[in-house]
């Protein structure tokens, strides 16, 4: 309970500071939703900003059966039955019909048997050239371990701060793709955006230290902003030490 309560590392969305995140969009953002599943972030980012415009990206067959049962007449949500990685092309998907459906086989429970079939991949930069999406507001990235090949492919979108906000997950996933935190920090560095640990109800910068790198016990997400977003001053921000 102190490392989920205090020192943020938890992947509770209603007490983490998911949901507050959503507090700082726009009226009627673009918002990229990487890693639909069951579509609960979607429905909570429309509840919060009905005006919304959302892409929701997930290769799962569970996730196309939520998008039609929920959304499916809805024109506010595009559903993109594809992966976001870093470069475009098609590969394996490993469907454990749970919230851990992946691009790679996950290490973490080996008893696991998933159901694996082929899907179409493509880039973040390139899926927005193609539907002329210039700005996002808000972008959420739950990959399973491919947060960051997310971000390398939105690489011409960050460097023109296209993206307001960007958050990702930081967890077990991240073990099976054999990536680090570091690689995300340096990745970042040369980027016009600050990194920052999310709280609920404020973002703490980021000061990256190896004993963070551990994706298994100290699961949490982290939050980028561009530096023009950042700059209009409504975003609070703790120096906080635990």
């Amino acid at each position: 309970m102190f490392d989920a309560v205090v020192r943020g590392y938890s992947l509770i969305p209603t007490t983490n500071g998911e949901r507050w995140l959503l507090t700082l969009m726009d009226d009627a953002p673009v918002v990229i939703d990487v890693g639909f599943h069951d579509g609960a972030s979607t429905a909570e980012i429309l509840a919060r900003r009905p005006s919304a415009r959302i892409h929701a990206f997930d290769p799962s067959r569970f996730a196309r059966i939520n998008y039609d049962a929920r959304f499916r007449n809805d024109d506010r949500v595009v559903f993109a039955p594809l992966a976001l990685s870093k470069a475009p092309g098609e590969v394996e998907f490993y469907d454990y019909e749970n919230m851990c459906n992946s691009l790679a086989a996950r290490k973490d429970d080996r008893e696991a048997k998933p159901v694996v079939y082929r899907v179409p991949v493509t880039t973040l930069d390139d899926y927005c050239e193609q539907h002329g999406i210039t700005s996002v507001n808000l972008m959420k990235v739950d990959a399973e371990g491919y947060d960051l090949d997310v971000l390398e492919g939105g690489r011409r979108l960050l460097e023109a701060q296209a993206v307001d906000i960007f958050m990702f997950e930081f967890a077990s996933g991240w073990a099976a793709t054999k990536r680090y935190l570091w690689e995300a920090v340096e990745y970042l560095e040369p980027l016009p955006y600050q990194v920052f640990q999310l709280y609920n109800g404020f973002l703490k910068p980021l000061k990256y230290d190896i004993r963070k790198d551990s994706c298994t016990t100290l699961s949490t997400m982290y939050v980028g902003v561009s530096e023009q977003r950042f700059a209009r001053g409504d975003i609070p921000v703790r120096d906080y030490a635990f």
